[in-house]
């Protein structure tokens, strides 16, 4: 009788902790969420051939994303990211193409996205989430260029649109880590170059009702 109420006991304990540990797993992708990120850029194409191609470290993004189906989601992305360079002696040739400005020149780009967000999670329930996602919204963008006194501003709103994939790593039961990267195209019209860029992306995802 003794050893039939010990086997019951290791097993009801058994049953305990599995029931504790799944308590303590972090919530998996289909839980509503909210993420900030830190985002690093790397300029591609035209936007590095012909304006600017310094890396960029000051970048910062904020997403939200809810539940639609077990292995989808959908929300959205508001992000900043500024590039900026320093070219010395540099001599720019100006609009009318019969002069020049030669001197130190000061380059920048700020650019704001805004996109509405789906998700894809390749697993449904795992502590570890692999993710694709895709972005489509709009950016608006000050683009700069400065040597001395003169100055041309241009302030441009693009077609935005933003291929994704990341996967989250569990800190605790309602916090992650997200690793991620992001292929940024802003398309516009009427000037001479759209901006391509890379992001790459390391946030805290927290989860929510």
């Amino acid at each position: 009788m003794k050893k039939i109420l010990f086997f019951f006991a290791i097993i009801i304990f058994g049953l305990s902790a599995n029931a504790q540990t799944n308590n303590n797993r972090i919530p998996n992708f289909r839980k509503n969420n909210f993420r900030v990120n830190y985002d690093v850029a790397v300029p591609l194409g035209k936007m590095s051939n012909d304006f600017i191609n310094n890396m960029s470290w000051r970048g910062v993004s904020i997403e939200n994303r809810w539940a639609v189906k077990p292995k989808i989601s959908a929300g959205f992305l508001i992000g900043w990211q500024v590039f900026a360079q320093r070219f010395d002696n540099f001599t720019q040739d100006l609009n009318d193409g019969n002069s020049a400005i030669h001197g130190n020149q000061f380059r920048t780009i700020n650019t704001f996205p805004i996109q509405g967000t789906v998700h894809y999670t390749f697993i449904e329930d795992s502590d570890i989430m692999p993710w694709v996602g895709l972005g489509i919204g709009t950016a608006h963008s000050n683009q700069v260029l400065q040597v001395g006194l003169y100055e041309v501003q241009r302030t441009i709103t693009s077609f935005s649109m933003t291929p994704q994939a990341g996967i989250d790593v569990p800190i605790n039961r309602v916090s992650s880590i997200s690793l991620s990267t992001r292929y940024n195209f802003f398309l516009h019209s009427n000037q001479p170059f759209n901006y391509s860029f890379m992001v790459f992306s390391i946030g805290l995802k927290q989860r929510y009702f």
